[in-house]
């Protein structure tokens, strides 16, 4: 049974913000690495996040052994490593833990077979001016990847979200594995050092194996399929009843939700999908000349995805 997080964790697994500043653990002093000089804080609101995971307005959710395995990652300032199907909310997890604790945009990585450590890190030195807040405070055409962002000396950590990690060729995930270790790497004329060590969530479907120095130096967490509870949370967020523009029917949410506990597979985009088509008045106008069933078995078929 996981340890009861409420009492000692600093996320709580909601998505609405509530951890403040002070309430941070100090680190241990083997993950201490004292980078500087402090940056400024970046942006609170991430515009990403509305996309990924709808206007939270009622807490969501959410397992406990998850959000205890979130706490141990951050007292321990290690890597999260997120494992599970598609569609069980590993990339979303990173929005919600950055959004609960008020740490700014999330940095995404995508990772694909061509992505290099250089990549992450930094681009440059460039000549003549470029885009990006962070990247300026280096200086000397140097744009910093995601990667490298994360590890600028902010007094807060940044979330870092390394997403399908197990794309990557293998010497991707051992160099990642040098830098995480060390908190930080080198410039070709100075040295980037984190302050305090970011959030880095890290996932992968499990279609390669990581190497073995990495998952040992990680948090893991295995994803689950949202169960009715969470599916339900996530319709009240994500079509909120509003004046003029009425939320989908409460009959419909409950049918879409024994769908998707009958369908096998990724559902949440599915689900998401038929409630918006049902918001929209299509279930409505599909179930005028047949009966309700028949119309939510039409709008849930009509959101699947074509055989090959």
């Amino acid at each position: 049974m996981p340890p009861n997080s409420q009492s000692w964790g600093l996320y709580r697994g909601t998505g609405l913000p509530g951890a403040t500043q002070e309430e941070w653990p100090q680190a241990p002093a083997w993950r201490s690495f004292g980078g500087g000089p402090e940056l400024p804080p970046p942006p609170v609101d991430d515009p990403c996040a509305p996309a990924v995971l709808g206007t939270i307005s009622q807490p969501l959710p959410a397992p406990p052994d998850e959000v205890a395995r979130v706490n141990v990652a951050l007292h321990l300032r290690r890597p999260l490593l997120v494992t599970g199907e598609p569609g069980t909310g590993k990339s979303s997890l990173a929005y919600r833990i950055s959004g609960e604790l008020g740490l700014g945009p999330v940095l995404r990585w995508p990772i694909t077979s061509l992505s290099t450590l250089r990549e992450g890190l930094y681009d440059g030195p460039h000549e003549g001016p470029h885009e990006g807040h962070d990247a300026s405070e280096y200086g000397g055409g140097i744009r910093l990847g995601p990667l490298g962002t994360a590890f600028l000396p902010y007094r807060r950590p940044r979330v870092l979200l390394i997403d399908r990690l197990d794309r990557a060729e293998i010497g991707l995930p051992e160099d990642l594995c040098t830098v995480l270790t060390a908190g930080g790497f080198s410039l070709p004329d100075r040295t980037v050092r984190c302050r305090a060590f970011p959030v880095v969530v890290i996932t992968t479907t499990g279609e390669r194996d990581l190497p073995s120095d990495l998952v040992r130096r990680c948090v893991t967490l295995r994803t689950q399929r949202p169960g009715p509870n969470l599916l339900r949370a996530i319709a009240a967020n994500r079509f909120p009843s509003e004046p003029g523009r009425p939320g989908p029917a409460p009959d419909a949410v409950d049918a879409f939700v024994e769908r998707a506990a009958a369908t096998e597979g990724p559902v949440l985009e599915r689900f998401l999908d038929a409630l918006r088509l049902a918001a929209d008045g299509v279930l409505q106008a599909v179930a005028e000349d047949g009966d309700w069933q028949e119309a939510v078995d039409t709008l849930w078929q009509w959101t699947a995805p074509e055989e090959p």
